[in-house]
């Protein structure tokens, strides 16, 4: 009487943790089939979003065969020995051959990973590169306008008539020579102008002969710094998705070929059980 109250508890947790480990796996297989409709393996941004997910979820169903096995031991452990039946009809043969699919499955998609990621990066940094030469082309356009050389010609009359007003004020001149805050451009024009009438002619017109090329250096500076980011999202993306995904077929073929290798071995004869009288 005892033996069997013992044996009650032990029955239920091994069937509860049958249940759970099949609510996982078919969940995860559902999730699988369903979160990447519309299909469209063609689709460079579809495959790698797949990939993605995937890996995600991947250590759910793994996850399900654990509790699945843990649930046939439990519910075997200190038994005699069962009852011999075909392969084909016991769940943790179903769930080893899930492990070695999943296992090829995430093995293939390692590779697949890589190698889109790497063409997604490509994709990007030429689509980087041309947007930086139509920014050059229309910049080149902009300077060579008349409309822009009528605007710049203003603020150069704006900017000459402020630093003529500054010069005349000796004390602030000199209060701005010794701030620590004041620009070093600002600074040197202010020391040659003391001495040398058409500093500030030279220095308006080395501002309007550097412009183009300090324009042309921002968008440079913008296309370096694009690249930059995108060579590094792709890395981490590789690294990230593609490392895990090849840990996850490590992990559900070590599972599904080794299980697989016990199965197919030919029992002995069961041991047999000593009764209690």
């Amino acid at each position: 009487m005892k033996a069997s109250t013992t044996r009650q508890p032990s029955s239920l947790a091994a069937r509860s943790l049958k249940i759970v480990g099949l609510l996982l796996i078919v969940s995860s297989l559902l999730d699988y089939l369903i979160i990447p409709a519309p299909y469209q393996p063609l689709n460079l941004q579809w495959r790698i979003q797949v990939a993605s997910t995937f890996v995600d979820r991947g250590i759910i169903p793994m996850i399900g065969i654990a509790l699945l096995f843990a649930g046939y031991w439990m519910g075997t452990a200190g038994a005699a020995t069962a009852m011999p039946r075909k392969k084909w009809q016991d769940l943790r043969f179903w769930g080893l051959v899930l492990s070695s699919l999943l296992g090829l499955l995430f093995l293939l998609m390692t590779g697949i990973h890589f190698n889109d990621v790497r063409m997604q990066s490509n994709q990007r940094l030429e689509s980087i590169a041309q947007q930086a030469r139509q920014a050059e082309t229309q910049l080149n356009t902009q300077l060579s306008s008349e409309e822009f050389q009528t605007q710049l010609e203003q603020q150069r009359t704006q900017l000459e008539q402020q630093l003529e007003t500054l010069l005349e004020n000796e004390a602030q001149r000199q209060q701005l020579i010794e701030s620590e805050q004041t620009p070093d451009a600002l600074r040197q024009l202010l020391e040659e102008s003391q001495d040398n009438p058409d500093a500030i002619q030279s220095f308006l017109d080395r501002q309007a002969s550097q412009l183009p090329e300090q324009l042309q250096g921002r968008i440079r500076q913008r296309e370096e710094q694009l690249e930059q980011e995108t060579r590094l999202a792709a890395w981490k993306s590789a690294f990230r998705i593609g490392l895990s995904s090849l840990l996850l077929a490590i992990g559900y073929i070590v599972i599904g070929w080794t299980g697989l290798k016990g199965m197919m071995r030919p029992r002995r004869g069961g041991r047999k059980v000593p009764s209690s009288n």
